[in-house]
């Protein structure tokens, strides 16, 4: 009995010890795709904020961002996200037909203020 109640006690001051432990929910290369996303998507948002920058590269830049919202929306997967952001970004340069759409920021007009 003696015995018993001393693990108790062991296992009751080492139990806060356990429990305090970060859980790890995502697997590691969900982990690295999330870093990666979030690097991208601030670039996207650089270039998307920039008030120098061209009218249809700031366009470019929302619907790159659109694009890897849509893409975690839909799998919440960051790996997927990351994997429809690059794709966009490689055919971007490919699409001859750019056009404004209903919805996007059109009028990017510099205040005289």
């Amino acid at each position: 009995m003696h015995i018993f109640y001393r693990l108790a006690i062991l296992i009751t001051l080492l139990s806060p010890l356990v429990q305090a432990q970060p859980l790890n929910v995502l697997p590691d290369n969900e982990k690295l795709c999330m870093e990666a996303v979030g690097r991208l998507l601030a670039r996207q948002q650089a270039i998307f904020s920039n008030n120098q920058a061209e009218p249809n590269q700031r366009r470019l830049a929302e619907r790159a961002i659109d694009t890897t919202r849509e893409a975690f929306s839909e799998s919440e997967s960051y790996c997927q996200a990351q994997a429809a952001l690059q794709a966009y970004e490689s055919q971007k340069d490919k699409d001859d037909s750019f056009q404004q759409r209903q919805g996007e920021v059109n009028y990017f007009g510099r205040s005289t203020i």
